[in-house]
C-alpha cells in the first residue's frame, strides 16, 4: 500500500480538538507570564528563536490532539519534569538565572514538550521507510537501533553526572533511567521518540543556554548530552503515560505511531 502523502497526513489531523489544545497552551502560557511577569524584560526586542520555537510547538500541539493520549502524557511530563529539574538544580548540574531549585515557572514547559515530542514521533513514524526484506528483519533493525542509542545515552548521562553520584538524587535518576531502558516493549516507537525529542532539544537547549536562562556546570552552549536527554525524557514520559492509560482502562489512543509499511 502506498504511503499517504505527508501534506495530507498533516492536514487531515487538524480539527476542533486542536483548537481546544491550543487554547489550553495559551492559557497556561499566559498564566505563567502573568504570575512571573517581573522576570520579563519589557524593553527587550523580539527573540526570533524563542518565537519560532513556540510557534512550532503551538502548531504541533494543535495537531492530532487526543485527550485519551494527551492527558496522561501531560501528567507524566509534569511529574517527570519536576523530578528532572529538582535533580539537576539540587546537584548544581545546571542553574537558573533566578537561582531557584527548581523554578516553578519552568515546570509547565515539560508537559508541553512531552506532547510535541510525541507529535514529532508520529510524523517520523509516517516518514520512516520500511526496510527491505522480511518483517522480522525490519523489526530486528529497530531493536538494534534501540539497544545502541538508548544504552549509549544512559552511559553518557551517567558519566556527565558522575561527580554527583554520591547524592540520592543522582542515584534515583540513574535507577529510573535503567528501569526505563530495560522495560522496552516497542523499540521502533521508542527510537522515533528518542530522535524526535533530540531534535526538539536542539532548539530548546540552545535557546536556554545561549540566553543564559540556565547554565550547565560545563558552561557549554549547550552540552550535547543535554540535547539528547530530551529524547530519553520523551521515551520515559510516553512509557509512564501508557501505564496510566492501562491502569485507567482507556483504549489505545488513535493515530498511534505508525507501523512500517509492509
Amino acid at each position: 500500500m502506498a504511503r499517504e502523502p505527508l501534506w495530507r497526513f498533516v492536514a487531515d489531523r487538524y480539527d476542533r480538538r486542536g483548537l481546544l489544545a491550543l487554547a489550553l497552551l495559551v492559557t497556561v502560557g499566559g498564566a505563567v507570564g502573568y504570575r512571573w511577569s517581573d522576570l520579563l524584560d519589557a524593553n527587550a526586542g523580539v527573540d526570533l528563536l524563542l518565537a519560532g520555537t513556540w510557534a512550532f510547538m503551538a502548531a504541533a500541539i494543535a495537531w492530532d490532539a487526543s485527550w485519551e493520549r494527551d492527558l496522561p502524557l501531560l501528567a507524566a511530563g509534569l511529574a517527570g519534569g519536576a523530578l528532572i529539574e529538582t535533580w539537576g538544580t539540587v546537584t548544581s548540574l545546571w542553574t537558573y538565572f533566578t537561582a531557584e531549585r527548581p523554578p516553578l515557572w519552568i515546570l509547565p514547559a515539560w508537559p508541553i514538550a512531552a506532547l510535541v515530542v510525541e507529535r514529532i514521533a508520529l510524523v517520523l513514524g509516517h516518514l520512516a521507510p520500511a526496510s527491505p526484506g522480511r518483517p522480522e528483519r525490519r523489526v530486528g533493525g529497530w531493536v538494534a537501533a534501540y539497544w545502541i542509542l538508548l544504552p549509549s545515552f544512559v552511559a553518557w548521562m551517567t558519566w556527565f553526572a558522575w561527580h554527583t553520584v554520591g547524592t540520592p538524587a543522582t542515584q534515583l535518576v540513574i535507577g529510573v533511567m535503567v528501569f526505563v531502558l530495560v522495560r522496552v516493549r516497542d523499540p521502533r516507537a521508542d527510537v522515533l521518540r528518542f530522535v524526535g525529542g533530540a531534535l526538539l532539544g536542539v532548539a530548546l537547549e540552545y535557546w536556554g543556554t545561549s540566553r543564559q536562562c540556565w547554565t550547565y556546570y560545563t558552561h557549554e552552549v549547550p552540552p550535547a548530552v543535554a540535547v539528547v536527554a530530551h529524547g530519553f525524557a520523551g521515551v520515559a514520559f510516553a512509557r509512564a503515560a501508557e501505564r496510566a492509560r492501562a491502569w485507567l482502562g482507556w483504549s489505545r489512543a488513535p493515530h498511534a505511531i505508525a507501523a512500517p509499511n509492509p
